[in-house]
Order: structure tokens, then sequence, then C-alpha cells
């Protein structure tokens, strides 16, 4: 398993001139938690952290067995992902994207969507929650039988879409050959000016690929960190998660 780690935005609602996957969580930067739960899994070969501002600094905290991509231009999750291309491109594997934010996601999760996207023999598999509010979140659309069809974002929703309480979590698992060939097809957003990875989910879906998901039990271990707020929410989180450890 190849891991790709998005960790290039500057995190404007962080209200902090520090790049956001610095901003630490129980004394430790976020970038680390992630890398960390990534190196416990067996199924690691490589990983790659995409940086982009004030990538000196990001760099500086990154261990050494981890490579480097640079994102020269904030042009979406899609962008940042093809600025990592050639370090996979070449590769047989699975990829595994995750964003720098989530500092609370644990290795088990991740091997469980590595379980599910290969026993499905997925293209795509998205790892998806359930949340009691899910506004801002993209929603994930479902057939009659239940499969995946798609994810449709909050600004595109229909009302009935915005009812939907399962969510895209930001996490994905790509077989790599379907991954290079929906980025080389990724087109920019005419509104937003940017390149979204979700695209490739919805390019393999038209072209008939199979697009699955894993189902990420508890919403909080996946809840991206992008303000003060959230920032104290996973402080408070992951505390309660090592005290409930030192119990047993």
């Amino acid at each position: 398993m190849f891991a790709v780690v998005l960790a290039g935005g500057m995190g404007k609602r962080m209200k902090s001139a520090l790049p956001k996957v610095l901003h630490k969580v129980c004394g430790k930067p976020m970038i680390l938690h992630i890398l960390n739960q990534l190196r416990s899994m067996n199924q690691l070969e490589k990983a790659v952290v995409v940086v982009g501002y004030k990538r000196a600094l990001v760099k500086k905290v990154l261990p050494k067995w981890v490579k480097t991509a640079v994102q020269k231009k904030m042009l979406g999750t899609g962008d940042a992902v093809k600025s990592a291309r050639y370090h996979f491109e070449k590769y047989h594997g699975d990829v595994l994207i995750l964003c720098g934010d989530t500092p609370l996601v644990k290795a088990e999760t991740l091997e469980n969507v590595l379980k599910v996207h290969k026993k499905e023999e997925n293209s795509a598999t998205i790892v998806t929650t359930f949340v009691k509010d899910p506004t801002n979140y993209g929603r994930i659309l479902r057939d009659r039988r239940g499969r995946a069809t798609g994810i449709v974002e909050e600004k595109s929703a229909t009302a009935k879409e915005k009812k939907i309480k399962e969510i895209n979590a930001g996490i994905y698992c790509f077989a790599s050959k379907k991954l290079s060939y929906a980025l080389s097809r990724i087109k920019k957003n005419k509104l937003k000016g940017e390149y979204y990875l979700t695209d490739a989910i919805e390019i393999l879906r038209k072209k008939g690929f199979k697009i699955g998901t894993a189902l990420a039990k508890d919403p909080g271990e996946v809840m991206g960190v992008d303000d003060p707020v959230r920032l104290k929410a996973a402080e408070k989180y992951l505390r309660g998660q090592n005290a409930g450890s030192k119990k047993l």
C-alpha cells in the first residue's frame, strides 16, 4: 500500500500563520499523529506527504522515512494528488489518500478500508461515516440496491439529498492505475477554479469501474480539524481515548 497525505493547505479558519497540519493535539503536530498510525500498518510500503504552504516548516517535522511532493499552487485536492503522482504512477498496488488534518484516525480503520477495497475488488473505495448534522459535508448517494453511486456536495445537493446522514469522510483507497487514469481526466471546477479528487470517483463510476465504501463507525475519529473549536474537540477526544486505554 502506498499512502498519500495531503498537507499543503494554509488552514485559514485556524486564524494562525502556522500551517494547519502543524497545530498540536496533545503536544504533537497533527501530521505526526497520522504518520505514526500509517507506519504501524504492515501493508505500508511508502508514504508521501504533499506540502505547499510554508513547506519548509512542515518538512522540518517530518520523519526521514517519509517522501514529499510539492503542490506549488493551492488548486484543490485533485491537484494535490496530481503533485504526488510521479511517486506512484508506476506502482501496481493500492493508493490510500487522506488529509493531514485528521489526527484522530486509527490504523485499524485504515486497515479496514484496505480490507474492504481488496475483498470487493473495487477500483475506488470511499470512507464514509454517519453524523447527526451533515451540513457542509459531501453526502453519499446510493441506488436502490444500496450501492454507492457518487458524492454530492452541499452546494449542489437537493433538499432530499441534504437529509442524508451518511457523509464522505475524505479518506479514499484507489487502485493505482485507475487513480492515474482518473487524475489525467479531472477538469478544473468552473466556480472554484480548483481540481477536486471527488471528481475522480465520478470519472471512474461513469466508465463502469466498481466504486465501494468502507464505514468508519466513530465519526469523531475521522473528524477534520480545521478551526480552533475542532482543535479543542480533537484534544478532548484524544485525551479521552488515552484515559480509556490506561484503564484497560
